[in-house]
């Protein structure tokens, strides 16, 4: 099994909140919930770019 990449931040307290609270309403694990969360900023980011570069 390969190694996963590992990164660690520390948020606020009411970040962590909100973010364990969403992750229990999708029933889905925290690190997989931030996962997805980072994915979805990051390609959201990335068509943004895109979009203002052919404007």
């Amino acid at each position: 099994m390969a190694n996963k990449p590992h990164i660690s931040f520390r948020p606020s307290v009411e970040l962590d909140a909100a973010i364990r609270a969403a992750a229990s309403k999708d029933r889905r694990p925290v690190s997989s919930f931030v996962a997805n969360l980072v994915e979805d900023a990051l390609a959201a980011k990335q068509a943004n770019h895109q979009h203002s570069e052919a404007a």
